[in-house]
């Protein structure tokens, strides 16, 4: 579906209001996140045919149940803000099978192979599989360092620690920073549904590794 200006209207009249929804303390899930998922997805947008307002949307509103976990101090799975998505969107007149779709391409974010969930490519919109790529772009490279710093600072936990590291990524606390990098960043790009997406994440997990071989390099080399 061609990109028009009044896909383009529409999609900034919902930016604003997202923007206004979205504080810093939403940590490694602000606004500035949700943009650059838009931009990663207007990236793949170059290579693959997919509705840009229903891809777009969902980029600015797959991470509306950062705000409840924010506001009741627990984990949210993105479906759980449904309500929040489609009343968003009915407010700016959005056809409910519109609303569907956006809904549905949230809801296939933050299900990962890793964590055990059953991903069946084929049966997913390309829409779906554009968001999806396009989020999980942004928790690799040097932004998803940044952003596993960020989000493991909030969360209180320890830089390393000599634990266990589980075979299956789970949502919450690790047991460090760098164990979340094992446990779940490191396997994404396996994760990746198109093919621009998946080079692009090849490229990203291949400067994390490097960056975690220094790590430990200094860590090694410090005094006790």
């Amino acid at each position: 579906m061609p990109w028009t200006r009044s896909t383009a209207h529409r999609l900034e009249a919902l930016r604003a209001k997202v923007r206004a929804m979205f504080g810093h303390d939403v940590v490694a899930h602000d606004f500035a996140h949700l943009e650059r998922v838009e931009r990663n997805a207007a990236r793949l947008l170059e290579i693959e045919t997919g509705d840009p307002f229903v891809i777009g949307a969902a980029c600015l509103l797959h991470d509306l149940h950062r705000i409840l976990e924010r506001d009741l101090g627990h984990h949210f799975a993105p479906e759980q803000a449904d309500a929040q998505v489609r009343a968003i969107l009915d407010e700016q007149g959005v056809d409910t099978p519109t609303i569907d779709h956006v809904c549905a391409c949230i809801h296939a974010t933050e299900r990962y192979r890793c964590a055990g969930d059953v991903i069946d490519a084929a049966s997913m919109s390309v829409e779906q599989r554009i968001v999806r790529d396009a989020d999980m772009l942004d928790a690799l490279g040097a932004v998803g360092i940044a952003r596993a710093f960020m989000f493991g600072g909030r969360l209180g936990e320890p830089l390393w620690a000599a634990e266990p590291i589980h075979d299956t990524f789970r949502p919450g606390h690790t047991a460090s920073i760098v164990h979340h990098f094992h446990e779940k960043l490191l396997h994404l790009h396996r994760e990746m549904l198109t093919d621009e997406g998946r080079r692009i994440a090849v490229e990203r997990t291949r400067l994390m590794r490097e960056y975690l071989d220094a790590l430990f390099e200094e860590l090694a080399s410090s005094p006790p």
